[in-house]
């Protein structure tokens, strides 16, 4: 699991203050979740078996399930806190999210800001937004993530035009973290229809 800090600056602070707008970003909280995953595989029948089963709807299936741990969310994933000090309804309709990790941008299709995009915050108000990146198999051991949010809008005329525009920045180092514990594995063996197996070895090879 991913271990994520803030680089603490005169500049690079969780909470950034532009125009009216304070926005901070707080990394998720990942959590190790016990999942089971069972593995079916077609086995001879033994002879006892063998006169038990009618080979032409059935097949003899062992299957194995074993205990693993799998980490939530599975992505990068920030909150941006956004608190209003502005007389105006803050939309954040036209601001774009990038990710960074160790030094190389992340295309677009790894990203998603959706629920920030269409944000909307009123006067004096607090709002909690989700971003999130890329998979958390794309991290290092160790290393470095920046967010940048580009274009939000800080400032209107009369007529509701935009008169000025900020850029954020929030800069990260990582640690992946290996988190276990005890196991568990049990397996049994019986007869199958041919087509419950079939279709069970498809789900299988699609995972």
């Amino acid at each position: 699991m991913p271990k994520i800090e803030v680089i603490a600056d005169k500049v690079n602070q969780p909470t950034q203050s532009k125009g009216g707008l304070d926005i901070t970003v707080v990394p998720a909280l990942y959590k190790a979740v016990r999942t089971k995953k069972t593995t079916t595989t077609q086995v001879q029948p033994n002879f006892a078996e063998a006169m038990q089963i009618d080979r032409n709807t059935h097949v003899m299936v062992e299957q194995v399930t074993t205990a693993h741990l799998t980490t939530a969310p599975a992505r990068v994933e920030f909150t941006v806190k956004i608190h209003n000090q502005l007389n105006r309804v803050f939309h954040a309709k036209g601001s774009v999210v990038q990710f960074n990790v160790d030094g190389k941008l992340i295309p677009f299709n790894n990203t998603d800001y959706t629920e920030f995009a269409n944000g909307i915050v009123p006067p004096l108000n607090d709002s909690d937004f989700k971003i999130a990146g890329p998979p958390l198999d794309l991290l290092k051991d160790k290393g470095t993530l920046s967010i940048f949010v580009y274009d939000v809008v800080t400032a209107t005329d009369v007529a509701g035009n935009t008169t000025e525009k900020q850029n954020y920045t929030w800069d990260f180092t990582y640690t992946m973290e290996t988190v276990s514990e005890p196991g568990e594995r049990s397996q049994r063996r019986g007869r199958m229809s041919i087509a419950a197996y079939n279709q069970i070895i498809m789900q299988q090879r699609q995972k």
